[in-house]
């Protein structure tokens, strides 16, 4: 049994994404990932020249790069292929920021290692929350990797108001992204 290309060595940290291995097998054959993020299909075939097809089953978001071992037995012999996951993150620190219902100042941190030109925050807008340096009081949805300050108007009402950020990956194109980590502000209600 040999190779026939050599595949994929680094996968990036997306879910889903998917590389291809061909080789010659001169018996009937199986194959197994060592890693539960990595899924192989086919599992098994006959003899002959075959490929399999190396799929990330989740995305890698944690701040250490992975690694999975494929193997390919036929006739009593082996392949391993090694495949390492990249590790594209941004993390908020805290998650959860809270504020009184008198108002007050929203400081989001987050930690990352993605270039800032590809890093959005986005959420939803909300009309009590805006920015503090925004004097043309323009309400975007979304701001490259950077952190701005957020200014919560008071709370009228008894009960809290939640808005939801998120960190996000852009791909090639501004459409393409993947979702790398949530945070929310809470706001408390009127005692």
């Amino acid at each position: 049994m040999y190779l026939v290309s050599e595949g994929t060595g680094e996968m990036p940290s997306a879910k889903d994404f998917g590389a291809e291995v061909f080789f010659q097998a001169g018996d009937t054959w199986r194959a197994w990932s060592s890693a539960s993020w990595l899924s192989i299909d086919p599992k098994e075939g006959k003899s002959g020249r075959n490929g399999i097809v190396m799929r990330t089953v989740e995305a890698n978001h944690t701040k250490t790069r992975r690694v999975a071992t494929v193997t390919i037995e036929s006739g009593g012999k082996q392949q391993l292929l090694t495949v390492w996951q990249r590790n594209d993150y941004a993390l908020f620190e805290p998650r959860e920021y809270v504020v009184d219902a008198e108002g007050g100042k929203v400081n989001m941190t987050f930690s990352s290692n993605v270039s800032k030109d590809s890093l959005l925050i986005r959420y939803l807008p909300v009309s009590w929350l805006e920015w503090e340096d925004d004097s043309a009081k323009t309400r975007v949805a979304d701001w490259n990797g950077k952190v701005k300050t957020l200014v919560a108007k008071p709370n009228p009402k008894e009960t809290e108001r939640i808005a939801y950020f998120v960190l996000v990956l852009t791909g090639e194109r501004r459409m393409d992204y993947q979702v790398l980590d949530t945070a929310w502000v809470r706001q408390l209600g009127k005692p």
